[in-house]
């Protein structure tokens, strides 16, 4: 049960939330011009993924428009305005451009393969210049303004993209915030309202991170979902409630992320959301939006209708609430949800719910669990290792259990210190410092950090400090000290050492061991040659940098510990 310290705290979260949601309440009184923008293909809009999807660690921050299935589709600018920034990543929106336009707005395109002329050789002078395939650099007003309807680029799969498509973002220039771009009047038809699979209730006595969801059998009777009791009873007095929830629209086969959620208790609405207008700096904390920890065992998305303390993002309506329901006697209170998309197709659940005392229900945490607070830094140590999360790690109360166990290879330097586990979330990076084994002093460079969180691996070089090896990472799990000695290495994809290519690109794959390779470079004949990069492909379109005849292409790669390989391939062109 709740002690007074506990109460008191959870007050001052309910203030502070307030205080939060009222701050962002301009989001729900804006409105978006309706014909400044056409669409940025030639083809009908079809979507893979809207605004606001929910994703592990981020929203999804605009439309992913299907390209039937190819790559080189013409874009065309939206409105007028003018090429403001490039950006060329090996992940993310790979290559990407961003139009700057005078109503106030900034669109962005992401996957694309190649530019309009003018500005593809812009860019390729720039990176034979810098030496550098990545760019992130801004562009001034005079240098490429271009019309609506003007052609930009060729749609494409570069970055972190999956399949063939288009990544569309509308942003406002002057705060930088994404908005929902199915809100400017875009031609995407739409009459089917959100889909309903699941209502949950959560035992808000305990944190999000020890009660687990509790079902809500639901039946539809006349066009709205209600329970399949007439009365739906708690054994908790004070509860939240997550919906599992997906949309669609008339012309895509995908399912999307609600646009708009409301709760009523007995007619007074006590929480409500609208997806739109916030950051790329705010939307990790769609992990305090839905249930993580559900997501991340079973890819099932329960959506919360609560904020949780440490949820900053500002989406919430000024005249909700939290989303706590409070039932503190044995009345039965009439509880209406309403879900709906940005064309306003709308989907309700209306049930009627009571608290029973007798149904109450205790949990318990482990004897070992360290409760790491809300809004407080939060330190723990071990025998062998320093842990500090900072005041924005956790959304609500966790019950953290930090642990040590013995080496396992002969390559491992430290204990693995266990961190929790990866199906909680952490907001930001926290810092780890780890004390290795005796080791010489010739070695220490040669020392990586682990993190294993649940199927992905990150490896850091980290800094020593007193002895210890620090590092900082944004997610939990187990944590360990590696030697590495072990160079990346090169290897031909698609061609032989010494071959006559015909191709018209030349593909190397490189691979580290340990974790991603940290640097790639590429010389043709003792010059530098570009190579874009997709994952662990790197790829050279054959150009002007290469002529017929026989050359000697030298590749240089590094890792996190800076082990380097250098690796030299023949070719005939």
């Amino acid at each position: 049960m709740l002690t007074f310290e506990l109460i008191m705290k959870r007050i001052f979260y309910i203030i502070t939330t307030a205080i939060l949601i009222l701050s962002g309440s301009y989001l729900f009184a804006q409105s978006y011009p309706q014909d400044y923008f056409r669409d940025p293909l030639g083809i009908p809009i079809q979507l893979a993924a809207n605004f606001g999807e929910l994703r592990p660690n981020h929203f999804h921050m605009g439309l992913d428009i299907r390209t039937q299935s190819r790559e080189n589709l013409p874009v065309y600018a939206p409105a007028d305005g003018f090429i403001a920034h490039i950006k060329i990543e090996k992940y993310g929106y790979g290559r990407a451009i961003y139009i700057k336009h005078p109503a106030g707005y900034t669109t962005v395109y992401g996957h694309l393969n190649s530019f309009f002329p003018a500005l593809e050789k812009y860019l390729k002078d720039k990176q034979y210049q810098d030496e550098q395939w990545e760019q992130n650099f801004d562009l001034p007003e005079n240098l490429f303004p271009v019309k609506k309807g003007q052609f930009i680029a060729f749609s494409g799969n570069t970055g972190g993209s999956a399949g063939p498509h288009l990544h569309f973002e509308i942003r406002d220039s002057k705060t930088g915030n994404n908005l929902n771009p199915l809100l400017f009047g875009l031609n995407v038809p739409d009459h089917i309202a959100p889909i309903l699979y699941g209502l949950y209730w959560y035992d808000r006595r305990y944190s999000v991170y020890t009660a687990q969801p509790q079902p809500i059998a639901l039946i539809k009777k006349n066009g709205v979902f209600t329970s399949n009791v007439p009365v739906v009873k708690t054994g908790s007095p004070l509860i939240t409630l997550g919906v599992r929830m997906e949309d669609m629209n008339n012309v895509s086969p995908f399912k999307f992320g609600v646009y708009h959620a409301a709760m009523y208790m007995d007619g007074a609405l006590k929480f409500e959301f609208k997806i739109n207008n916030f950051s790329y700096d705010s939307t990790r904390y769609v992990n305090a939006c839905m249930d993580y920890s559900k997501w991340m065992k079973s890819k099932q998305g329960i959506q919360y209708l609560s904020i949780l303390p440490g949820n900053k993002l500002k989406i919430f309506t000024p005249t909700g609430g939290d989303g706590t329901l409070r039932l503190n006697d044995s009345s039965v209170h009439d509880i209406r949800i309403e879900l709906s998309d940005e064309k306003n197709n709308i989907t309700v659940i209306a049930f009627k719910l009571q608290y029973v005392l007798a149904l109450g229900k205790d949990y318990t945490i482990p004897n070992n669990a360290i409760v790491c607070d809300v809004h407080e830094p939060n330190n723990i140590t071990t025998a062998n290792s320093k842990i500090a999360f900072d005041e924005n790690a956790f959304y609500d109360a966790l019950p953290l259990v930090v642990y040590e166990t013995a080496s396992t290879s002969t390559r491992q330097l430290s204990p693995t210190i266990h961190v929790g586990d990866y199906t909680v979330p952490v907001h930001d990076y926290y810092n780890i410092a780890v004390k290795p084994a005796i080791i010489s002093n010739d070695k220490k460079d040669k020392i990586v950090m682990e993190l294993k969180s649940g199927t992905s691996t990150k490896v850091i070089a980290g800094l020593w400090k007193d002895g210890w090896l620090t590092g900082n990472f944004n997610k939990l799990d187990d944590v360990r000290l590696l030697l590495d000695t072990i160079a990346p290495k090169a290897e031909a994809v698609g061609w032989n050492n010494g071959a006559v290519i015909k191709s018209k690109i030349l593909t190397l794959k490189c691979t580290d061991d340990l974790g991603d390779i940290e640097t790639f470079k590429a010389l043709l004949d003792g010059k530098w040659l570009m190579f874009a990069k997709k994952n662990d492909y790197f790829i050279y379109t054959f150009d002007e940098h290469c002529l017929p005849g026989k050359h000697e292409l030298t590749i240089i790669a590094t890792d996190a510990a800076n082990n380097t390989s250098m690796q030299t391939f023949n070719f005939i062109k």
